[in-house]
């Protein structure tokens, strides 16, 4: 894990309240499809202490906290109440209420993340010969 809690909320906007245990189980995911785009030597370099190249160590760093980003979006985005998952409210809201965005917007905001994510590490994933496309794979519709 290149990436931790802090560096992810401060790229994401999210508050230095937010608890890190929603965001840890997309770490694991992130760092794969990283490892997939950059290499795993890359990948391993940047994990060290003193990276070899500490600008791609930096450039890795910000796309794996974009891809948790992009990985913990649709849990960010619900609450489990009695009935089930309550994912957006289509009526007013007061100012205790919390609004959740529509599949569509929210999926919108994941292409965002994702695109910053290949953005970050461009550079290296076309060293790695790797073809990356913006859209979801569909590992990631499930």
């Amino acid at each position: 894990m290149i990436s931790d809690g802090a560096h992810v909320r401060a790229l994401g906007g999210l508050p230095g309240s937010f608890d890190d245990t929603i965001l840890g189980n997309f770490f694991g995911p992130a760092a794969l499809r990283l490892q997939e785009w950059v290499g795993a030597a890359a990948y391993d370099d940047a994990e060290q202490g003193t990276p070899s190249d500490p600008d791609r160590a930096a450039a890795l760093k910000d796309a794996e906290a974009y891809l948790v980003l992009y990985f913990a979006a649709p849990r960010m985005n619900m609450v489990m109440a009695d009935g089930g998952i309550v994912t957006y409210r289509i009526d007013g809201t007061s100012a205790d209420e919390f609004t959740f965005l529509k599949p569509q917007q929210l999926e919108e905001l994941r292409q965002v993340w994702l695109r910053d994510a290949v953005s970050a590490c461009r550079p290296y994933i076309i060293q790695a010969g790797v073809t990356v496309g913006v859209s979801p794979a569909a590992d990631d519709k499930t």
